[in-house]
């Protein structure tokens, strides 16, 4: 593997740690190889080049080999077709604007129209997203891991088909109850399929499986996230999205709950009763502190206390102390260093606590 020597301890790392049998935390360090940085990974490179599959995967490639991946890091191909690509799939517009890297997905769809949708191998997107697949775990092969692509949750699907979101969408809630719910569990049908057929093209015991938050594990596992509930109350988040999450959580063997920012917070007493998810990985948002930060604290522990697992983003002059703060178990931090110096010591010292 491309800068990792030790990709077989990191795997049996991450089966600890999914196990909760690991009795340290996890640590993802990625630093610049050299110096210092040439290039960022790119994240939106089969976007970017689309539909020239090769160009983005040479471009990952040639990335990678510039990056150090220290503790449980690892190159990390993302198959990143923006978040929501199941809308395209379904009839919405694809708009990728270079510039500021970021995609987004326009539909002009009734809600009877939705009710109506059917999943379809043969979409020209779904079938740029096999190709992606085929040829990415081809060249990755013992270099990288070819990651799961973002389908994103069911009620952001149908807000981007419907058009204008999320204004449309919750027009939809007040003067269209009835026919919303029904094209949600239309969506949500929808979904569950589309994900097994994504586990189906990926399914390789070498690669395993991974996702845009690059935590590996040698079952299937999915990074459940729905930022659409912020604008729900919680009677609403009962009704349109709990019910999704559990069926989720149930029916894939493994789940971390994206938990974006603040503002979803009145949901995670409801997140942290649902048995079968495994953890919470915590963004704190633009503007708001650290994931390295005391503010914190309470928030982490309350999810440790439930038994879930933890995955944070952290800056580097902040990783130890925070992991000093909390229970090292079933953690994973997450954190980017200037330099391979910088890097190596943080590393050295982790590993003088933690052996």
């Amino acid at each position: 593997m491309i800068n990792k020597e030790d990709w077989d301890e990191t795997r049996e790392a991450f089966k600890a740690w999914w196990e909760r049998s690991l009795d340290r935390p996890l640590l993802q360090i990625f630093a610049p190889k050299g110096s210092d940085w040439k290039e960022t990974i790119d994240s939106w490179a089969f976007l970017r080049y689309y539909p020239n599959v090769d160009m983005a995967i040479s471009t990952l490639l040639s990335q990678f080999r510039e990056v150090s991946f220290l503790g449980e890091a690892y190159p990390n191909a993302w198959i990143n077709l923006g978040p929501g690509f199941l809308s395209a799939c379904l009839g919405a517009d694809v708009k990728f604007n270079p510039e500021i890297n970021t995609a987004w997905f326009e539909g002009k769809m009734s809600l009877e129209d939705i009710r109506k949708v059917e999943f379809d191998a043969q979409n020209e997107w779904w079938r740029y997203l096999a190709e992606c697949t085929r040829i990415a775990l081809e060249r990755f092969c013992k270099k990288a891991i070819v990651a799961l692509t973002d389908l994103l949750d069911p009620i952001t699907i149908l807000g981007l088909l419907r058009g204008n979101f999320p204004t449309n969408m919750i027009k939809d809630v007040f003067l269209s109850w009835n026919s919303m719910v029904k094209a949600l569990e239309k969506i949500q049908e929808i979904w569950f399929q589309s994900y097994e057929e994504n586990c189906r093209l990926i399914d390789d015991p070498e690669n395993g499986f991974s996702t845009w938050a690059g935590l590996w594990s040698d079952k299937r596992y999915c990074v459940l996230q729905c930022d659409t509930i912020v604008y729900l109350s919680p009677k609403l988040f009962d009704h349109l999205v709990y019910p999704y999450i559990v069926e989720a959580c149930q029916s894939i063997e493994r789940t971390i709950w994206h938990l974006d920012g603040p503002l979803e917070l009145k949901h995670l007493e409801k997140l942290l009763d649902i048995n079968e998810l495994d953890g919470i990985q915590w963004v704190p948002g633009a503007g708001n502190p650290d994931g390295g930060e005391d503010v914190w604290l309470p928030l982490y522990r309350k999810i440790q206390a439930k038994g879930k697992l933890l995955q944070i983003f952290v800056q580097p002059k902040r990783v130890l102390h925070i992991l000093s703060k909390i229970s090292p178990k079933g953690v994973a931090v997450q954190t980017t260093c200037a330099s391979y110096r910088e890097a190596k010591d943080l590393i050295d010292k982790f590993r003088a606590t933690y052996g």
